[in-house]
């Protein structure tokens, strides 16, 4: 079964996220999660071209750009799966925690 963009649009927005709501935007190749309250992106979900995979993406402060959210690299799930690991707070906190790296780091220079 392969779901249109609107279904996986109406899927995250029904997920419930600890942190509140969620918006989702279609850009590019993949789909946006935004924060709602704060406008902050949460996670990046691109479709792989099987099945109903999605990768797992995070925007990076240091890198610019989205990268991989696994350990491993490149983490590939369904979409309700990819909605439930954008959902974690380590997801939630990728941007805040590599912030505060970022800091450290300078002031330690």
């Amino acid at each position: 079964m392969s779901l249109k963009d609107d279904d996986i649009i109406r899927l995250i927005e029904n997920f419930k996220f600890d942190a509140g709501p969620v918006a989702v935007e279609r850009r590019n190749r993949g789909f946006t999660l935004i924060h709602t309250e704060t406008g902050v992106p949460i996670a990046r979900l691109r479709p792989i071209g099987r099945d109903d995979l999605v990768d797992i993406l995070y925007w990076s402060l240091s890198k610019e750009r989205w990268v991989p959210f696994g350990p491993f690299g490149r983490m590939a799930a369904r979409v309700e799966q990819a909605a439930s690991a954008a959902a974690e707070p380590k997801c939630l906190s990728s941007n805040r925690l590599e912030k505060e790296s970022i800091l450290i780091s300078n002031k330690s220079h």
